[in-house]
């Protein structure tokens, strides 16, 4: 079952889904059981403090300038770039500019 805002066979446009920074907000595009798709929006400055997820993630910067830390090191994330993440590793993340971001999330099934 999808719990989020976009239907299945629905097209949108990344790229000017709800757009107009910074007053946007972050919300599921889709969520089942598998995978959980969000559009995440971060306001310049805004800094998320070192966390897991668990399944493996994939981020893809649409707009901005991120900072990631993952396994000591930055790795910086600017429009068009994309990061992957295995299964419960440790990152945290800063915003150098407005930024938007599109998450892709697959879970196990002994994570469910």
């Amino acid at each position: 079952m999808n719990q989020g805002h976009v239907q299945s066979g629905e097209v949108i446009n990344l790229s000017t889904l709800r757009d107009g920074m910074p007053g946007d907000s972050t919300f599921a595009l889709v969520k089942t059981d598998d995978m959980e798709v969000i559009r995440m929006v971060l306001p310049r400055g805004k800094d998320i403090m070192e966390h897991s997820v668990e399944g493996e993630v994939s981020v893809q910067c649409l707009k901005g300038h991120v900072i990631f830390q993952v396994e000591g090191e930055a790795r910086e994330l600017t429009e068009n770039d994309w990061l992957y993440l295995s299964h419960n590793q440790p990152h945290a993340l800063y915003a150098k500019t407005d930024s938007v971001l599109l998450v892709t999330i697959l879970f196990k099934a002994d994570d469910r």
